[in-house]
Order: C-alpha cells, then sequence, then structure tokens
C-alpha cells in the first residue's frame, strides 16, 4: 500500500473549532485512517481539535462531546495508507477500545495501542479529551504479532515506563509547534522509540537499549545539532531520555566527555569549510560563528592548541 503521509515538514495547527459531525468525521479522516464516525448528539455536535505532522509522524489532541469511530473492514481494505500503530493516551473522561477480541476501558492517565491495519471501535460516552499518536509500523522493531497480544490493553498502568510515555505524549503535544522539522523529528522519533520500549517491557523482554547503540544515537543527535548554540549536556541527555550523569559515563566509558567531543567536531566542521575553496570568500568569524564560536579570539587559541596553527595560517596554508 502506498503512504500518503505528509512531506518532511513539521506543521501544526491552531486549535480548530469543529461544530458539526460531518466536519468531524472529515478531519479525522485527514488526520488518520478512513474511520466511520457516529453520535447520539449528531444535531448539537461539537468537538476541538489540534494536530501537528512530523515527516510520517501524527499527532492530534482530541476534546469532543460522547461519540463512537469506527475501522470496519471495508474501510480498511479500501485504504491506501501506509500500515501504523496508533497510540491513546487519556486526558479527560474514559474511553472504551475493542481490537483482537480484546477490549478495555481508558481512564485519564492511561496509555493504549491499535494498529489501524485490523478493525477497531473506540467508544466514548462522556465529554473526553485524549492525545492520539500515528506512525508507520516500519519504525517499531517488533513483528505484527508481538504488538497484537497488546492491542486495546491498557499498557502500563501504575508503571514508570508508561508514565514517561504519557508524559511525552503530553509534552509533545503542546510543544511541537514550538520547535523546528529537525529538533520535532528526532523528539518525535525518540517517542516512538520509547513506545516501543514500553511494549517490549510489557512483553516481558529486555527493554535495554545496548550502551554501544545508544551512544551511536547520540553521536548521530550531535551531529545533526552542532550547529545549534543551545546544544548542552541537558539538551542531549533529555532527547535521548536519559539522565545527564549517565549521558557523562557514557562519554566517560568511550574515553572523553561530552563537551570534548563536541568541541572537537564543531572544529573539524570549521576545519572543513576553512580548507572550501568555494568558502574563501567567508570570513574566518563568519565560519567560527556558523558553528557556535561565537567569540572570535577564543575559537583562535581553540583552534591552534587543537591543530598547532591559528585558523588563518592553516587557511594560508591550504589554500
Amino acid at each position: 500500500m502506498s503512504s500518503t503521509y505528509a512531506p518532511s515538514l513539521a506543521t501544526a495547527s491552531p486549535l480548530q473549532r469543529i461544530g458539526s459531525l460531518s466536519d468531524f468525521r472529515d478531519i479525522v479522516d485527514q488526520s488518520f485512517v478512513p474511520l466511520r464516525v457516529s453520535s447520539q448528539r449528531a444535531h448539537d455536535f461539537h468537538a476541538s481539535l489540534r494536530a501537528a505532522t512530523l515527516r510520517d509522524f501524527n499527532l492530534v489532541e482530541i476534546a469532543s462531546v460522547p461519540h463512537v469511530v469506527e475501522r470496519t473492514r471495508n474501510l480498511i481494505g479500501a485504504s491506501t495508507n501506509e500500515p501504523a500503530y496508533k497510540v491513546s493516551l487519556m486526558l479527560e473522561g474514559t474511553g472504551y477500545i475493542c481490537q483482537d477480541g480484546r477490549d478495555v476501558v481508558l481512564s485519564p492517565g492511561d496509555v493504549a495501542v491499535y494498529d489501524t491495519t485490523r478493525p477497531y471501535t473506540l467508544v466514548f460516552d462522556d465529554r473526553m479529551r485524549t492525545i492520539v499518536a500515528m506512525f508507520p509500523k516500519r519504525l517499531v522493531d517488533l513483528s505484527d504479532e508481538r504488538v497484537a497480544r497488546l492491542t486495546a490493553t491498557s499498557l502500563g498502568r501504575d508503571d514508570s515506563l508508561g508514565e514517561m510515555v504519557s508524559s511525552v505524549l503530553e509534552q509533545l503535544a503542546g510543544r511541537l509547534h514550538l520547535v523546528n522539522a529537525s529538533t520535532g523529528w528526532r523528539l518525535a522519533r525518540n517517542a516512538v522509540d520509547l513506545v516501543t520500549i514500553l511494549l517490549r517491557d510489557q512483553l516481558g523482554e529486555d527493554r535495554t537499549v545496548p550502551a554501544e547503540q545508544l551512544l551511536d544515537a547520540i553521536y548521530a543527535y550531535i551531529e545533526e545539532s552542532l550547529a545549534d548554540p543551545a546544544l548542552s549536556p541537558t539538551v542531549i541527555a533529555e532527547a535521548h531520555y536519559i539522565s545527564v550523569r549517565h549521558l557523562h559515563a557514557l562519554f566517560h566509558h568511550a574515553g572523553t566527555s561530552v563537551s570534548s567531543y563536541v568541541r572537537t567536531r564543531r572544529l573539524e566542521r570549521c576545519r572543513t569549510e576553512l580548507a572550501d575553496p568555494a568558502l574563501a570568500g567567508v570570513t574566518v568569524t563568519a565560519i567560527a560563528s556558523r558553528w557556535s564560536f561565537a567569540d572570535a579570539p577564543h575559537f583562535s587559541r581553540t583552534f591552534k592548541a587543537a591543530y598547532g596553527e591559528t585558523p588563518s595560517e592553516f587557511r594560508a596554508r591550504v589554500a
């Protein structure tokens, strides 16, 4: 099936107030996959919704009067959407979810997962508010068969991992419009990874991420963020849901420190650009500033300490 997800641009909609069931149906279809929505209050239906899209990660917060949502076999058969999982976090009210022969009633703080490629039913008997994340199955390193054992169950109730997933989804829903596309996608991808860890935990599997794998992810994050002056151990640790102490321990075992590693990678970026003939017209100060060295004399001293010559001397030598 072909994907109909949005492009890799971060978009966040303002709060939309919806005054009819038909409008709500249209918006829900656009935000997720085709669904059948009904309500006994169709004559007096109202809801509000805000949504954010980051590449192929959709996050929607919905507040509404009672209604029923169904993903039917006919809708699934006619769908061209990429196979996806949805994760719901109840914020207010209660919600009933039925899939794969199981059903569960979710209360505020409860998290549940369901699969868009198999029929499901959601029932909200009272006013409700929920956050729903939808993302492709390919982002989850678990087989359909294993995830199917957890659909329509309350995940991580009274569990620190479940609470962490709830907190991350709620914070993402409120803040995605404040971050750029690259940063937002990394945060969204980390949220998916955290959901995967929760699923593994509920399946009784080892949820420990190998240190080497975690460090590789951190290196990649740093590489993408080198130009950001706000990059710090705290920012890096929060992006990977680990403590700053754990972050420092990882780098200590790798034979360096966080600050030394970031400084070295920034210096290497500067050195590469200083040697680039295409950038001969760009000043040393401008190149240093691009890689978060705001103080030119400090940059010159740091560069010389690392490479044995000043940036200007290096540039003149390789020109």
